[in-house]
């Protein structure tokens, strides 16, 4: 599993051996055991040494063991539990490490609180969560007196999220509107000249409708092309076998929906490859990953645009931006990660002992029997999902059992890694329209719960999660619709789906990908 440690350094050099090889890169072995005397998880070590390979080719340089200690230096984690314990001040007190990604949230506008603050200050234009106030660095308010705060208060990080409504009073399309948006959150500043850019959406499974309309795409690669950047769309493989399960049948499902190059100006390339395998390990630190597996279009990208269909879903509650780069940018075997706790069970009776599963499995921990049927050696299975992703007759078999607590988390992980080389460089354009109860993932689109409400952009995944969700809060259900009877102010995905859907905002604004508050500046 992904928190098993490796004892034996003879075994991680092997792990990393065998991960060299299949890159096909010379690493010295000098290097191989540095790499594996600071780590001892799979993953975390694959993902160093993935950083030092990146490493040496920005550089055009061998590696040898200098350039791994320059490429990993002081800013990898150590996976040894003892760290934290030998690290002491002076009156013996235990420093904790820090396990947040600091991925830089560009440019959020930090508010200097007065020494007298009153209570409508600190609202603002952010949305009421007085309960959420409390935490180690700043004392909880009583919001509900109306005297003024004598001590001063810290320093709080507020983040702007423009919005267009839907009504248009100076009779603008909202396509003009939503390139708008984009450049008033930072386009400019956020690509440079020949920039590869990975415009990051979903394109919807056949017969389903509620995605994002390809006419916002080509304003959006308009724009993207008018700052010096060179678009193009991309999402990844579905770990279902649907229309999206492979590259040739997702391009297919894309132009079907209508997100041609004739139609949006720019390629569509799908981010894993052409069966969900073409991905990048990227070290993160958090609760349940050490390393996080992304197609590798995203990760190679200069910069990226996130277009986000708002949307209820069946697993997370909500579907927002957090989800369209977590969830859909991580490879097939990642999907796998996130949404369960994987051992993999091969099936004996589709089993045909093909060997892909045994190839592909990193740690060679699957061998086809006299009998032709794969077995797993769980000794050695750490629950990567290689093998789910690689078997071409579903015969080993997909896990589903996790919580939505645990797969809020493990997304947001996959966020850090997705955005981790980027700061600066991501922009989040996400419409409330069309709010569907269910995820874009099926073949047909439920009524939308709420009247459409308008288009949202920022420089903060967090700050337009948490907008995007209040904003169908305080919208009213809608009559014949799943929303029926929810009044304004109810929390409408927790109610049609009965799942806590802000779980993946509180850890993203944990791990500094953001901030959950945000000032919402209309824009027409």
């Amino acid at each position: 599993m992904a928190d098993d440690r490796i004892t034996s350094i003879e075994e991680r050099v092997g792990i990393l051996r065998v991960k060299a090889e299949r890159e096909k890169m010379d690493v010295p072995t000098d290097v191989l055991e540095y790499i594996a005397s600071k780590h001892t998880l799979a993953h975390s070590l694959k993902g160093a040494l993935v950083q030092v390979m990146g490493f040496a080719a920005v550089k055009r340089t061998p590696i040898d063991i200098a350039l791994a200690r320059r490429a990993l230096g002081d800013t990898v984690p150590v996976d040894s539990e003892e760290t934290a314990a030998s690290e002491e001040r002076a009156d013996g007190e235990a420093v904790v490490a820090s396990r947040q990604v600091a991925v830089g949230v560009p440019d959020a506008d930090v508010v200097d609180e007065p020494e007298t603050l009153v209570p409508e200050t600190v609202a603002s234009h952010a949305p009421d969560r007085s309960a959420d106030l409390s935490s180690p660095t700043q004392p909880s308010l009583d919001l509900s007196a109306g005297f003024a705060i004598s001590e001063p208060m810290p320093r709080r990080r507020v983040s702007r999220v423009f919005f267009t409504p839907m009504r248009t009073e100076g009779k603008k399309s909202l396509v003009t509107r939503a390139g708008r948006l984009l450049e008033r959150a930072g386009l400019a500043d956020a690509i440079e000249d020949d920039d590869l850019v990975a415009i990051k959406l979903h394109f919807g499974e056949q017969g389903n409708t509620g995605f994002v309309n390809p006419v916002f795409l080509r304003e959006v690669v308009a724009k993207v092309r008018d700052a010096g950047g060179k678009p193009f769309l991309t999402d990844s493989n579905t770990l279902y076998r649907g229309q999206r399960f492979n590259a040739v049948d997702h391009v297919a499902c894309a132009v079907h929906n209508g997100f041609s190059y004739a139609t949006v100006d720019a390629p569509v390339i799908i981010a894993d490859g052409l069966d969900g395998r073409e991905a990048v390990d990227v070290p993160v630190s958090g609760k349940h990953f050490d390393t996080v597996r992304l197609g590798a279009a995203g990760v190679h990208a200069d910069a990226m645009v996130v277009v986000t269909h708002v949307k209820g879903h069946e697993a997370t509650g909500f579907g927002g931006a957090l989800k369209n780069v977590g969830m859909g940018l991580g490879c097939r075997s990642a999907k796998q990660r996130m949404h369960s706790d994987f051992m993999p069970q091969p099936n004996a009776e589709k089993c045909t002992g093909c060997d892909r599963c045994v190839k592909w499995c990193p740690v060679y921990a699957i061998a086809v029997g006299p009998d032709r049927v794969a077995r797993v050696d769980y000794d050695l299975c750490y629950g990567c999902g290689e093998c789910v992703a690689a078997c071409p007759h579903g015969a080993i078999a997909i896990q589903w059992k996790t919580s939505p607590h645990a797969i809020q988390e493990k997304i947001v992980e996959h966020v850090a890694g997705a955005l981790s080389d980027k700061a600066g460089k991501v922009l989040f354009l996400s419409f409330v329209t069309n709010v569907s109860p269910d995820c874009d993932c099926w073949h047909f689109s439920d009524a939308s719960i709420v009247p459409d409400v308008g288009v949202l952009a920022s420089a903060d995944i967090v700050a337009i999660d948490q907008a995007a969700y209040d904003l169908v809060a305080k919208a009213p259900g809608l009559a014949g619709t799943r929303g029926e009877g929810l009044s304004a102010g109810t929390d409408k995905f927790a109610e049609v789906t009965g799942i806590d859907g802000t779980i993946a905002m509180k850890y993203a604004e944990e791990m500094g990908l953001g901030t959950r508050e945000y000032e919402l500046e209309t824009v027409e």
